[in-house]
């Protein structure tokens, strides 16, 4: 059976209903960590644009594996295009009680799921985390590995790229936080003073976006499922995949998805 041509796609859907949703919630700043498209074709980003842009919210972006494919070497021009910031290289917002440092982990000469960061931008990230006085919120698409080789599915950055990002991290501002995508899954766990924690994705079960609360002394993050009931649909038949473990594994322990961190003192 197929679908009439006018029907969304249900990627499309759910990122439309996340959107929606957290600016209801009162998300002040959308943050998109990466695989803003399924192949990098230049109408999936042109859709991702109209999508994020109708948000009505500052927008920042870093393009994940899925964007650099090869097919997908302009992404970045054409959402510049369209007004919105894209960090290929290491950049930095601040926000009200938070500096957001953005660490480009995809790159167009990268196989198709491993991600680095270049020595360049592991620098000049740490001189961005180093200038301010207050707490860094550190924003990338690929998650630190433990190990250089890969111990679970997909992979992210081998430990030798990570391990002296991550010690220099924690010198300069002990306590930050390290967010990731790519893995679809909830996780967190520490290294030294440092939190990392990665998210879900708006299309594959559970189906979420991540919230976050600036406060003074911490920062809480808060894991919604979408609830748009079609969007909900789709993404509890997602769960059925890798033979139904997904709907196990994707989740994560509750501390994992919500929790508050407090800034050392």
């Amino acid at each position: 059976m197929t679908e009439p041509d006018d029907v969304e796609p249900y990627p499309t859907r759910c990122l439309r209903a996340a959107v929606d949703e957290a600016v209801a919630w009162g998300a002040q700043r959308i943050i998109a960590k990466g695989d803003l498209t399924d192949m990098g074709q230049a109408d999936e980003f042109s859709e991702f644009a109209d999508i994020v842009l109708a948000a009505g919210v500052p927008v920042d972006v870093i393009l994940g594996n899925h964007d650099v494919v090869p097919v997908g070497y302009g992404g970045a021009a054409i959402l510049r295009a369209r007004g919105l910031p894209v960090a290929t290289r290491a950049e930095a917002i601040d926000v009200p009680g938070l500096r957001i440092v953005f660490l480009p982990s995809a790159h167009p000469d990268m196989a198709h799921n491993r991600g680095f960061w270049l020595e360049a931008d592991r620098v000049r990230a740490i001189d961005l985390a180093a200038a301010v006085d207050g707490p860094v919120f550190v924003a990338t698409h690929h998650y630190p590995q433990r190990f250089n080789f890969v111990t679970e599915y997909p992979s992210g950055v081998p430990r030798r790229e990570a391990k002296p990002f991550l010690d220099a991290l924690n010198k300069v501002k002990p306590g930050a936080v390290v967010a990731c995508g790519h893995t679809n899954r909830h996780h967190r766990r520490h290294y030294k003073s440092l939190l990392i924690t990665e998210i879900g994705s708006t299309k594959d079960f559970p189906g979420v976006w991540a919230g976050y609360v600036v406060y003074e002394g911490g920062i809480r993050q808060v894991v919604k499922r979408v609830a748009e009931p079609s969007a909900r649909a789709w993404t509890d038949r997602t769960g059925r995949a890798l033979f139904g473990l997904w709907r196990f594994w994707a989740p994560g322990l509750r501390s994992h998805r919500c929790w508050t961190w407090e800034w050392p003192t």
